[in-house]
């Protein structure tokens, strides 16, 4: 095939993937805006940066942004969708997450709750060993690791511990990082019907969590 002609051939299905990913995009506001107000929720389709709040999974990659971004008028808890890239080239990956981002009635260290593999470079980088509770269930079902391990540990009482354990939990599906007054919710990409009961099962975490880390780590 002609050079010429072949250019044309890659141009135009170029063109078409973007108008496919057009008319998605498009659709997905509609729903997203549609939703949103059904709901009572304010909506920021972005992209934007990441939130400022200091997680590691906001340092990961480059290409970071938040896109469709909900939260309930009055509220600062939200929910959105995040991605970011990893590599280059060839070898590039674009990771795709939804996120919930809840504030807390303590100061939390700086702690991450998930499954081996997803926390494990980040911090065996920073050299923060695991971290591991009196129940060998969890302890092999997750890694914990914590910059203050008696906060990581009076987080983990036997409550806590058994929600994680529990299908509620996401039973190892979502990923918990905790910073200060805040807790960010880690899952895979959810469509945007499913994202308002996940803000609704996010906040219920606080629920879960004991009684006396307002006392103990009262928010500065």
């Amino acid at each position: 095939m002609p050079t010429l002609a072949l250019f044309a051939v890659v141009g135009a299905a170029a063109l078409a993937f973007y108008a496919v990913n057009q008319r998605r995009h498009r659709a997905r506001v509609a729903r997203a805006t549609a939703l949103a107000a059904e709901h009572g929720f304010e909506l920021d389709v972005g992209p934007k940066q990441p939130p400022p709040q200091k997680f590691d999974l906001f340092d990961l990659g480059r290409g970071k942004q938040v896109s469709f971004q909900l939260w309930r008028r009055g509220e600062q808890d939200s929910v959105f969708d995040y991605e970011f890239t990893t590599g280059s080239g060839k070898n590039s990956t674009v990771h795709r997450r939804t996120c919930a981002l809840i504030s807390l009635p303590f100061t939390a260290a700086h702690t991450k709750i998930g499954p081996e593999g997803f926390w494990s470079g980040v911090g065996r980088a920073l050299g923060l060993r695991d971290i591991e509770v009196e129940s060998d269930m969890f302890n092999s079902r997750y890694r914990v690791t914590s910059d203050d391990e008696r906060f990581a540990v009076t987080l983990l009482d036997q409550p806590m511990i058994a929600w994680l354990l529990s299908a509620a939990s996401g039973a190892g599906e979502i990923k918990f990082e905790l910073l200060g007054p805040w807790l960010l919710c880690v899952a895979d990409r959810m469509v945007i019907d499913r994202q308002f009961g996940y803000l609704d099962w996010a906040q219920a975490i606080r629920g879960h969590m004991p009684a006396v880390l307002t006392s103990l780590y009262p928010v500065r």
